[in-house]
């Protein structure tokens, strides 16, 4: 006899079976359904509860004052290390949109060059009179002699025809050597 005919004849016999199936399928539909409406009153309570913090004013470069307005936010969107306040002193460390949250990664609260650079890099001073309408942020490699000292660097800070960059903590040596010659070049990626 094929199995699924004997579960119907043994159902038919005894209706109490049948019946304590159907209570316990219904009990398990029931505990998900409840499970998921606790979860969707929840992400509902995350949605009103807010908190205040801190939104870019405008289209802000590193160079830019930090130009903010306060702004209620739902704790469901806020990214972790959302600003209430900046801190004195403070710089951008990157571009920032419109309205975006500002964040600590955005912000740097170090003073000097080296605050905009990201770990694991050093900051070189190269002296270069072509770079004074460079920008803060732009990505280069840094060349010598026709070799490519640093294939990942990142401008930081630009004061008069010097002009500080971030490259990684294993590459600084070398720039700083060809820095200090007179020989070290930027290039600029595309």
């Amino acid at each position: 006899m094929h199995a699924a005919a004997r579960v119907r004849l043994v159902l038919a016999r005894r209706r109490w079976l049948y019946w304590l199936i159907v209570a316990v399928f219904a009990a398990v539909v029931a505990s998900g359904v409840q499970g998921r409406v606790a979860r969707l009153d929840e992400a509902r309570r995350s949605w009103d509860e807010t908190r205040r913090v801190l939104v870019a004013a405008a289209a802000l470069s590193p160079d830019d004052p930090i130009l903010t307005r306060t702004v209620d936010v739902p704790l469901a969107l806020l990214p972790v290390g959302a600003l209430e306040v900046v801190p004195p002193g403070a710089q951008l460390r990157q571009r920032v949109a419109d309205g975006a949250i500002l964040t600590d990664v955005d912000i740097a609260d170090r003073p000097g060059p080296a605050a905009l650079a990201e770990e694991h890099t050093v900051v070189v001073a190269l002296s270069d009179p072509l770079g004074r309408d460079v920008g803060v942020g732009l990505d280069v490699q840094v060349a010598a002699d026709g070799i490519v000292l640093a294939d990942a660097a990142t401008i930081v800070d630009v004061v008069d025809d010097v002009v500080f960059v971030a490259v990684r903590a294993g590459d600084g040596a070398v720039v700083a050597a060809a820095a200090q010659q007179g020989i070290a070049s930027l290039l600029y990626l595309p």
